[in-house]
């Protein structure tokens, strides 16, 4: 488990797996009766894969899944990939650290999350950051 705020259950796999990977409702809800811990009706899983450097950054694919609390797959998900990197920094011994997170592909919506983590007096501090862009446009009438 990991957060900042909101909690995820972070895993890693291998690139192929990333890919192939697709929730099973039956399972999310066997994991959550099994681990009443992880909160009720939420098991957001983040499954993240190495992809390799990416300029002055480590690279990253992830994915998202919640089918429990109603997301079955997010395009870009900043409240996971921040406590990733600070995960992911704190299994180096090094001082900071910075990513290039792809999220989104499968789903159509390919999204590149910057995150980085660096070591402070307090411990480890993380940020994550990217553009936006419209995805859609309505008007409501009263």
């Amino acid at each position: 488990m990991a957060s900042v705020g909101n909690s995820f259950v972070v895993a890693e796999v291998t690139p192929e797996a990333l890919t192939r990977a697709a929730p099973d409702l039956a399972r999310f809800r066997d994991a959550l009766a099994a681990f009443p811990a992880l909160g009720p009706r939420r098991l957001p899983l983040y499954l993240y894969a190495h992809t390799g450097p990416k300029r002055d950054r480590i690279g990253l694919r992830a994915r998202m899944f919640s089918p429990l609390s109603g997301t079955i797959e997010d395009a870009a998900t900043g409240s996971a990939a921040t406590p990733l990197a600070a995960i992911l920094l704190s299994l180096t011994t090094d001082s900071e650290q910075r990513y290039s997170i792809v999220q989104g592909v499968e789903m159509g919506r390919p999204s590149l999350l910057l995150a980085s983590a660096h070591r402070a007096e307090d411990g480890i501090r993380a940020a994550v950051g990217g553009n936006c862009v419209p995805m859609l446009r309505g008007e409501v009438s009263l």
